[in-house]
């Protein structure tokens, strides 16, 4: 026992001089420094601190057979502590830098898929702030800005977070990672990616999940710079990295700078393979050209060696195709074969922001060979121009410093150019070039020069160092445009140098002849005589003469411009006359004097222009005057030179327009740098009580602009506006605009408070005062705020927010508005069939889409509004009707009380998107409808009103059961106006075709009752009509229990009825009204019947039993049988007479007959008002009778006229006034 004490006392000792001298070695400075130089290969600068707890250093190298490991600036600390409950907690690691190199193993790797052990630490393992600046591998900066914060359990590694980053490339990640089996892995991050062009954002949100050591599953949104969705699977720790991936995108535009036309639409990218065989790639997309999308097709192959291209094909239909294949090797330095095959492909739909040139290309084939920076190729083009097509071919061959074509070809029509082109580029500029044209046509590229040109044109020459060499010969010859033509020159030279043998350029009767040498003298001429500039191009007229001389030497030039011009004229541009004379004498002063007088554009008189400079190499002066009807403007300006620096000012000015006479009130400074910089220094301009002010300004680089205007009238304005709108008030604005390169920068506040809106309304002005007009834009490079205030009392507040996307091409609009309080009652004034109009109207929404096409989506209601008049058929109260836009539709619920009962309501859509369609439904109950002076109805409407494709289609019922309809008795001899009777002054012009129109319209009238009465006629109106397409009617109306006025007589309608079978206004009568006598021996019926059309009804006379028809219109007329007494005929003509009037003349005829009266006739006399229709006949032959009834004024005449003799006759009048008179006729 007392052994086994002695040897646990002894152990005891033991451990504690362990622990002793662990604490020694790593818990204290000294020991821990002993520790540290007990490593091989290890060095420690400036080591602080214990490596039992807190320690760092500044300088840490471990170097061993060839491998290296260096830390600078390590930190580190751990808790020992924690290992009591078995966890490594490390506190703190921070690492300015981390350099790793290792000696290249001479063992070659083992193939297959790299092996994890299973990891299973005795203790677990917490990391706290893990930092390292920079990791370094074998020289190369792979990672910087690693940070760690983890912890390792028995679940694995919990990561909580890890950032790092590689050049700009920042990714943040969290997850677990189970280091055993499979090592399964479960992480989401962000990555941010630097590659998207002008610095745009663009980032991608990822999600992990599978197991390291056979897959792992993908899952990434990105956003930014590309919107697309991003999945696939990828074996990380298999040999090959096979993987698979799919990206989507519904749009997505490589760079901003890119028209709309050019972006991705619906774009799918497949890749799957691995790196020893490659990986298949197939993708597609949609490009929005204009006119039709065109579809991108992509097919290939990419591995570890190179690329294989089998097509990138775009296809705009069946026969336009741009067709792309090619081969990249990149194994052993980069050779590249391309080939590409160009189909009428229609290339300015994609790219549309150009204007699209006279020259087409049709088909294009071209094969290229690159390797080791030398290329070898050939192309054929073949392109359609105005003239017709022509074709080029050419090989071409060359490097990264020169490119060769050795044999062009050119042909068109009948027309050829053939020879040779080089091009050198390295270090300077050099060229070789020789061409033959054989009736070559220019009409091929310009179509407005047509003709041939032959002839050979040689160019060689080089600039290198600011040093020209040329030698030059161009001699062409031909016809242009219908004349003769020639175009020769001859140059030689370099340096100081210099020979323009000829040059002769001439076109019908324009030519331009010179020559001219620098040796040590400068000398030369070219006289210009271009007498008729018709000839050189269409819709230029005129003629101008001048010469230009040139002597002295180049440091001293002297040079003489004479230029004269006369009916000049391009278009609708014109210039009665041109002169310019410009002279630099041998003391180097210079002169020029310009004036142009008659300048129109269009039918705009801009009037004349004078411009006179004079000055040397050092002081300047200019002085400019406009003088025209619709402005007048004097500048002077003047300034000096020194060492390219130019320092001036604009020393007067004067412009006078729009009632407005502003004048400078000060010289400002003008300043031109050498460095390029130009500025304007501080200004005012007044008129009157206005001024507009800049302050110090800088005009390049990157413009910065002040500008402040103060009570400008804005009745000054009127030329500008519409003729019946006007404005008044004051303008006051501030500009303050910075134009750097990255864009507009700014604010531009605009205020118009306080002024008037007047609009002219038949002859009457019509004011419109409003208290607030503020507009404010603020400009950035990227972004545009506008802000709009305005109130306007009656007119109502609307404020206005927008910000503007500058950079699309369709400038993106995102913004909101709000109206509040607009009274309608402003408008009555330009509706005059309105006694009252009512209202108030609110709205807001949101804007959106482009600057040029903007989508609204809000609503504006208009409540408590009245609209009536006693012209206006039926009025509308309590009008509450609400419009919700959305985009290019609007969706409109709305509904008025009208009268005691009536309600009605209108619902539907209408959108014009593309075209305009309307889909409204109108219903309404007891609507209290006026037609003044003849119905009052009651109306209930249940109506679909469609229009789409111009066509208007409506469908529906209409419900008319009760109301009163009464007609003022029109006089009993008014005639209906002949169809072919033109009335003067009342002519309409001939408008367009009417809009075609479907109808499937039911109406009912009279179920409960509607009352007529007109023209002696009282009824019920009953019946049902169907309106058809273009108003097409079918169906009948009856009027039931009718009495009818006629003669002093009171008829019994027995049969009335209205029959539709066309159009509305053209129904078929079938009336008949009849009166029953009732005699000792028998019962007689008589009666009137109209049938036929309403236009030209025919009246028949009948009875029952059948008699004569003078006996029938006895018996209608007088209720008994006919006798041959005075009055009774006289009673009987007058109904006749009635009856004639009313389209009957053949019945009246025959009864005129058998009462006595020859030659009867209906005719008309006089003229305007006094118009009147005549019936007349011969008792015998001399004795005639005439009866006249007005047809505008209540008088009737009668007139008996007894002939004497052939030219004698006695004529007894009675009417207005009564009267006898003797006539005496004579022909001439």
């Amino acid at each position: 026992m007392r052994g086994l004490k002695i040897a646990g006392l002894a152990l005891v000792a033991i451990l504690v001089l362990l622990l002793l001298a662990l604490w020694s070695v790593l818990g204290t400075q000294a020991g821990s420094r002993w520790a540290l130089a007990q490593v091989p290969g290890l060095s420690v600068e400036n080591f602080q601190g214990r490596l039992g707890g807190q320690w760092s250093a500044d300088h840490l190298l471990w170097q061993q057979d060839g491998s290296r490991v260096e830390l600078n600036a390590p930190t580190f600390d751990w808790s020992p502590g924690c290992l009591l409950r078995m966890t490594l907690c490390i506190n703190r690691l921070d690492v300015e830098q981390v350099s790793l190199e290792f000696a290249p193993s001479a063992e070659e790797s083992d193939s297959g898929p790299i092996q994890l052990p299973d990891l299973k630490l005795p203790v677990s393992l917490q990391l706290g702030d893990v930092r390292i600046g920079s990791l370094l591998f074998n020289g190369n900066e792979e990672l910087k800005g690693l940070q760690l914060v983890a912890h390792w359990t028995t679940a694995g590694l919990q990561i909580d977070s890890v950032h790092l980053q590689r050049d700009d490339l920042v990714l943040d990640l969290a997850g677990l990672l189970q280091p055993s089996g499979d090592w399964p892995l479960n992480a989401t991050g962000n990555l941010s990616l630097p590659y998207a062009p002008g610095g745009a954002p663009w980032s991608v949100a990822l999600k992990l999940d599978g197991d390291l050591l056979k897959t792992l599953k993908l899952d990434a949104d990105s956003s930014g710079y590309l919107p697309a969705k991003l999945t696939g699977e990828l074996q990380p720790l298999v040999e090959n990295l096979p993987a698979q991936v799919h990206i989507t995108s519904e749009s997505f535009k490589p760079s901003a700078d890119l028209p709309d036309t050019l972006q991705l639409n619906q774009l799918d990218l497949n890749a799957k393979g691995d790196l020893s065989n490659g990986y298949q790639l197939l993708g597609k997309a949609v490009l929005p050209a204009e006119n039709g999308p065109v579809d991108l097709l992509l097919k290939g192959k990419v591995d570890a060696k190179g690329a294989q291209i089998a097509g990138l094909d775009l296809t705009a239909g069946d026969k336009q195709s741009l067709k792309l294949s090619a081969n990249l090797d990149w194994q052993q330095g980069f050779s590249a074969d391309a080939k590409i095959d160009w189909l009428d492909f229609p290339w300015h739909r994609l790219y549309p922001v150009i204007d699209e040139p006279q020259v087409a290309l049709r088909t294009f084939n071209g094969e290229i060979s690159y390797k080791d920076g030398n290329y070898l190729g050939n192309l054929k083009a073949d392109l359609d121009g105005p003239a017709g097509k022509f074709n080029v071919v050419t090989p071409f061959s060359g490097d990264l410093k020169q490119v060769f074509l050795p044999e062009l070809k050119l042909s068109a029509g009948q027309g050829k150019a053939e020879g040779h082109l080089n091009l050198q580029f390295a270090d300077g500029i050099a060229w070789d070039t020789a061409l033959d044209l054989s009736a070559l046509n220019p009409a091929y590229w310009v179509a407005e020069l047509p003709g041939t040109l032959a002839g050979p044109l040689r160019s060689k020459g080089e600039f290198k160092n600011e040093q020209l060499k040329l030698n030059a010969d161009l001699d062409l010859k031909g016809r242009l445009r219908g004349q003769t033509a020639v175009l020769a020159a001859k140059a030689e030279g370099a340096g100081e140098q210099w020979t323009l043998a000829n040059l002769d350029i001439r076109l019908g009767d324009n030519r331009i002849n010179g020559s001219g040498s620098l040796q040590q003298r400068l000398a030369g001429q070219i006289d210009i005589k271009l007498a008729r500039l018709a000839q050189l191009w269409p819709q230029l007229r005129g003629q101008v003469n001048g010469r230009v001389e040139v002597a002295g030497t180049l440091k001293a030039p002297q040079g003489k411009l004479d230029l004269k011009g006369q009916q000049l004229a391009f278009a609708d541009n014109r210039l009665q006359t041109l002169n310019l004379d410009a002279n630099l004498d041998s003391a180097q002063r210079a002169k020029l004097d310009l004036k142009a007088n008659g300048i129109q554009s269009g039918e705009t008189q801009v009037g004349n222009l004078t411009a006179s400079a004079q000055g040397d190499i050092k002081n300047q002066k200019v002085q400019l005057a406009l003088t025209g009807p619709l402005v007048k403007l004097a500048l002077a300006l003047d300034g000096n030179l020194d060492k390219d620096n130019w320092r001036g000012r604009l020393a007067s000015g004067d412009v006078q327009a729009g009632g407005q006479d502003w004048r400078l009130q000060a010289p400002a400074k003008i300043e031109r740098l050498a460095d390029g910089k130009l500025t304007f220094g501080a200004h005012c301009w007044v008129s009157g009580g206005a001024s507009l002010c800049g302050e110090d300004q800088r005009l390049m680089p990157e413009p910065k602009l002040r500008y402040h205007l103060k009570q400008f009238p804005l009745d000054s304005l009127a030329g500008f506006l519409p003729k019946d709108f006007a404005w008044q008030g004051r303008l006051n604005a501030d500009v303050q605009l910075d134009l750097p390169q990255s864009g507009p920068k700014g604010v531009v506040a605009v205020d118009a408070s306080g002024g008037t809106l007047r609009v002219r309304d038949k002859g009457q002005w019509l004011d419109f005062p409003y208290d607030t007009l503020k507009l404010e834009t603020t400009l950035n490079p990227k972004r545009i705020d506008t802000q709009l205030n305005f109130r306007g009392g009656k007119l109502g507040e609307l404020l206005l927010q927008a910000q503007i996307n500058p950079l699309p091409n369709n400038k993106p609009i995102t913004g909101t508005f709000s109206l509040t309080g607009l009274d309608l009652a402003v408008a009555r004034p330009f509706v005059p069939m309105v006694e009252t109009l009512n209202g108030k109207l609110n709205g807001n929404g949101r804007i959106s889409g482009g600057l040029l096409a903007p989508l609204v989506n809000g609503n504006l209601n208009l409540v408590d509004g009245e609209v009536s008049g006693p012209e206006l058929p039926i009025s509308l109260e309590g009008l509450n009707l609400q419009a919700q836009i959305a985009g290019e539709s609007v969706q409109l619920n709305g509904g008025w009380r009208s009268g005691k009962a009536g309600q009605g309501s209108l619902t539907g859509q209408i959108d014009w998107g593309r075209a305009l369609v309307v889909d409204l439904s109108l219903k309404g109950s007891q609507l209290p409808v006026a037609v003044e002076p003849y119905a009052k109805l009651e109306v209930a409407p249940d109506l679909k009103i469609s229009l789409k494709d111009d066509k208007l289609a409506i469908a529906g019922k209409v419900h008319i059961p009760r109301g009163d309809i009464t007609v003022r008795e029109l006089p009993p001899s008014t005639v209906k106006v002949s169809d072919d009777t033109v009335i003067i002054g009342s002519q309409t012009e001939e408008g367009k075709a009417p809009m075609a129109m479907a109808m499937d319209i039911d109406v009912e009238v009279g179920e409960d009752q509607l009352n007529f009465a007109g023209f002696g006629l009282t009824a019920k109106v009953q019946g049902h009509v169907h309106i058809g397409d273009n108003m097409d009617t079918r169906g009948e109306l009856w009027l039931n229990d009718g009495r009818y006025r006629a003669y002093g007589q009171r008829l019994n309608v027995r049969r009335a009825r209205l029959l539709f079978a066309g159009p509305l206004d053209q129904p078929f009568l079938d009336i008949e009204a009849v009166r029953v006598v009732v005699e000792s021996s028998r019962t007689v019926t008589a009666g009137i019947r109209l049938s036929g059309s309403a236009e030209q009804p025919t009246t028949q006379i009948f009875s029952e039993p059948a008699m004569a028809q003078e006996d029938a219109l006895s018996y209608l007329v007088l209720g008994r049988s006919r006798t041959n007494t005075g009055e009774d005929n006289n009673m009987l003509a007058e109904a006749a007479l009635g009856l004639g009037l009313m389209g009957s003349a053949g019945v009246t005829t025959d009864i005129a007959n058998k009462l006595g009266i020859q030659d009867f006739d209906l005719d008309t006399q006089g003229t305007g008002n006094s118009t009147a229709v005549v019936a007349s006949g011969k008792i015998n032959e001399k004795l005639s009778l005439r009866y006249g009834v007005g047809v505008f004024e209540p008088a009737n005449t009668i007139a008996l006229r007894y002939l004497l003799s052939k030219k004698v006759y006695l004529e007894v009048a009675t009417g207005v006034a009564s009267s006898l008179d003797i006539f005496y006729k004579r022909d001439f």
